[in-house]
C-alpha cells in the first residue's frame, strides 16, 4: 500500500469517526495558531525553544516509587502531559524575563503560522510519545497519528525539524 493510499484511507476513517488523539491534535493546532497570531513571531519562537528543555526535564522527573504505580494509564499520560505544559510555560517565562522575547512591530503572519505548526507538531510528538510508551493495546492512536508521530524516524524528524527551520529563517 502506498503512502497516498494510506493517507486517503486514514482520512476517510477520520471523517467517518474522529478519534480522541486527532481531536487533541486539532485543539493543539487551533490553540497555538491563535496564540501565535496574537503574540507574534518572536514569542512563538521562544515558546518553541522552551519546549525542548521542558520535555527533557519532564523525562527525568524523579516521581516517588509507588506514585506512578498507583495511577492508571490515562492518569499517568495526563500527569506527564500536564507537567510538560507547566514546565514549558515556566521555561517560556524564564526565557521571556531574560530578554529572549521582545515585542515586534512587523508580524510576519506566514512565518508565525508555520512556526505555530512546528510548535504543535513538536508538542504532539512529545505527548504521543508518552502515549506510545505504554502498551499499544490499551490506548490506540489513529493511523494518521501513527504515521506522523508513531515511529522513531518521525520522532526524530519532529525533534530536529524546528531547529533546522529556525536556522533557515535566521539565514533568510
Amino acid at each position: 500500500m502506498s503512502y497516498i493510499d494510506t493517507f486517503r484511507e486514514t482520512l476517510n476513517q477520520f471523517l467517518s469517526n474522529p478519534a480522541w488523539d486527532v481531536l487533541l491534535l486539532l485543539f493543539f493546532f487551533f490553540s497555538v495558531f491563535v496564540y501565535g497570531l496574537i503574540v507574534g513571531r518572536n514569542r512563538i519562537i521562544v515558546l518553541l525553544l522552551a519546549s525542548y528543555p521542558a520535555a527533557l526535564i519532564n523525562e527525568y522527573i524523579p516521581y516517588p516509587k509507588n506514585f506512578l504505580n498507583n495511577l492508571n494509564v490515562a492518569q499517568t499520560i495526563f500527569l506527564k502531559a500536564f507537567v510538560f505544559f507547566v514546565l514549558a510555560i515556566f521555561v517560556f517565562w524564564i526565557f521571556k524575563r531574560s530578554g529572549f522575547s521582545r515585542k515586534e512591530l512587523n508580524k510576519k503572519t506566514g512565518q508565525v503560522l508555520f512556526l505555530s505548526f512546528l510548535n504543535v507538531g513538536l508538542w504532539a510528538n512529545i505527548i504521543f510519545g508518552y502515549v506510545l510508551s505504554f502498551n499499544a493495546e490499551l490506548i490506540k492512536l489513529a493511523p494518521l497519528n501513527l504515521l506522523f508521530f508513531g515511529s522513531t524516524p518521525a520522532h526524530f524528524i519532529w525533534l530536529i525539524l524546528p531547529i533546522i527551520i529556525l536556522y533557515w529563517l535566521e539565514k533568510n
